[in-house]
Order: structure tokens, then C-alpha cells, then sequence
């Protein structure tokens, strides 16, 4: 099932925390020694971040340079991730895209984008910062370019991408966090044990919920989401009161992005720590349909918040 009624709850939006210093001692580093190579290097300027090319064609075929090997996860194909990033064609001096310019990074699943992020990024580790050069049938040139961009068909493109974090598809919480909530009390029957994913099922004769509430069913020991404007990360189960219709995030749509403040069933998850599993119950969203007639049983494993 489609992710279309939890989208009703929240406000998915992308966004993360501006480089570092590090990065840019990094970066300045891997600069000396790629020069007098076929690889563009980087410049590390803020929002103004950017790829310098040399004068030589681009390379066949994708090539990358990691400038730092990161000492998180290794990212595989199905991951999703955050990340930071500049995209330009190869040899124009004018970013296409830029979360750097915005402020602020975003995420996504690697199952969702060009194939050459999907082979660049696969196989490095999450903290790792690389540059990618993507030959366009690995970029754009299966669609014919994209002309907003303004990326031809046969353009090559390049990337610097800083991995900020990185989440399995089917990752869970934390399997050590500390149980609060008697299972028997919960209106819900739950499937799948703490670290592992869920399912979730009301228990018959509940009625559907008049307000929003947020219920700590184990709790994590990593750091506490913030407050309005915080970004978490998530995986979900969900289902309808009456158990009509069901839909999760684990092994399928994997982790997504909410904001903390922008009027979701997820803005009570402030101040619960990363790795703890939480049942949030909320009356019918959305405009009136059979399906939002419906109150919603979502139980949720928080993984991490912006860094």
C-alpha cells in the first residue's frame, strides 16, 4: 500500500545542518592531491560551495574521489540517506542544485534517484565525503536531460556529496531501549520485538480517538528530538481503527523525514530520545473520505534527528 494516508499526518521536508570546519580542512586536504587529475575538486565556501574543473574532457564511465572514507555505516543500494550536496554539469562554473545554498541537506532513498548516486554512494561509509562524475546514462540522459536544470541529454554531471547519516530499510529502533508501557494496557496489538520492525493491529472495541496522544512504549537512550523546526528521522506502522487498511515503512518506502512544528501527528514526539519506539493515536485526518473517517494506530521507532 501506498504511503498516502500516513502523508496525510505528516510534513515530510528535507533538511540538514550546514558543513563543518572539518569538512573543509578535509576537503582543502584531498584538493592538493587530486590536482593534475581528470576529477573536478572542491570549494568549500559556505552556501556558496562549489566544483572546480579542469580543462580536460570528463572521464568515461562514473568516477569518484573520496576525499574522506567516514567511520559510520556502510551504505547499501536500499539505504536512505542524508546528505549534503552540489550538483553541476561538468565544466559549468553555476550549480544546478545546492543544499548548501538552502542551508540545509536533504534525504532521500537511494532507490529514489539517478542510478550514478545509487552506485557513487553505495558501499561508502555514512560520514563519508566524496566527488562523483556521472556520465549522463547514469545522470539525466535517459529522460532526455532535464531541461529546468538545464542538463542536456549528453551532459555529464558531478556531485560533491557530504554523507551525513545513513539508515537501513528496514531498520528498527534501538533493541536495548527500556520498556515503559504495560503491552496489556495499549489499545493496540504489536508484532515484533524491540530492534526488529512491527506491525500493528487496534484491538477491537476501540473507538476512534478524539484528540492526539503520544504514548512512550520503550525508550531510547540517544538524544532527544527537539523542539519546533527539528528534523527526525523515522520508520511506521500504521493502521486504521477498524483495521480496514494497513501500510509500513520497514523493507518498503524505508525511513522518512518529519519536521517537529508543522501541525503533524508527530509534533508530541519532542523531547523522546532516538531509538525509542512510541504509539502515536490521532482522530481522522485529511478531508472526509471512507478512509479518513478513520482514526490512525501509528507505532514508530525514531532512528535519528539532524546532526
Amino acid at each position: 500500500m501506498k504511503r498516502s494516508i500516513i502523508a496525510l499526518c505528516a510534513a515530510v521536508l528535507l533538511g540538514l545542518t550546514g558543513c563543518s570546519d572539518s569538512a573543509a580542512n578535509s576537503a582543502s586536504k584531498t584538493e592538493q592531491q587530486a590536482a593534475g587529475t581528470e576529477m573536478p575538486t572542491v570549494k568549500i565556501d559556505g552556501k556558496d560551495t562549489h566544483l572546480e574543473f579542469p580543462d580536460s574532457n570528463p572521464p568515461e564511465g562514473l568516477q569518484k574521489t573520496v576525499l574522506d572514507e567516514g567511520e559510520g555505516r556502510v551504505i547499501e543500494e536500499t539505504d536512505f540517506v542524508v546528505a549534503h550536496y552540489v550538483g553541476q554539469v561538468w565544466g559549468n562554473e553555476k550549480p544546478f542544485d545546492s543544499s548548501f545554498s538552502r542551508g540545509s541537506g536533504a534525504g532521500f532513498s537511494l532507490q529514489g534517484v539517478i542510478p550514478g548516486w545509487t552506485q557513487g554512494l553505495s558501499g561508502l561509509k555514512s560520514g563519508a565525503k566524496v566527488i562523483l562524475s556521472i556520465p549522463s546514462k547514469l545522470g539525466y540522459g535517459p529522460a532526455g536531460g532535464n531541461a529546468q536544470a538545464g542538463i542536456g541529454k549528453d551532459d555529464t554531471i558531478a556531485f560533491y556529496v557530504e554523507i551525513l547519516d545513513a539508515f537501513g530499510g528496514d531498520q528498527a529502533g534501538d533493541p536495548n531501549a527500556t520498556p515503559e508501557a504495560d503491552p496489556a494496557s495499549l489499545p493496540v496489538e504489536i508484532e515484533g520485538e524491540l530492534g526488529q520492525p512491527v506491525t500493528v493491529k487496534v484491538k477491537e472495541g476501540t473507538a476512534n480517538p478524539t484528540e492526539i496522544s503520544t504514548t512512550v512504549i520503550a525508550r531510547g537512550s540517544g538524544p532527544e528530538v527537539g523542539g519546533e523546526g527539528s528534523r527526525l528521522y523515522m520508520q511506521y506502522s500504521m493502521s486504521l481503527i477498524d483495521n480496514s487498511k494497513s501500510e509500513t515503512s520497514y523493507g518498503k518506502a524505508g525511513p522518512f523525514l518529519s519536521t517537529i512544528g508543522g501541525g503533524s501527528i508527530f509534533d508530541g514526539l519532542t523531547g523522546i530520545p532516538v531509538g525509542s519506539r512510541v504509539l502515536v493515536m490521532a482522530p481522522p485526518q485529511g478531508p472526509e473520505s471512507d478512509d479518513n473517517k478513520q482514526g490512525l494506530a501509528v507505532v514508530v521507532d525514531i532512528l535519528g534527528i539532524d546532526k
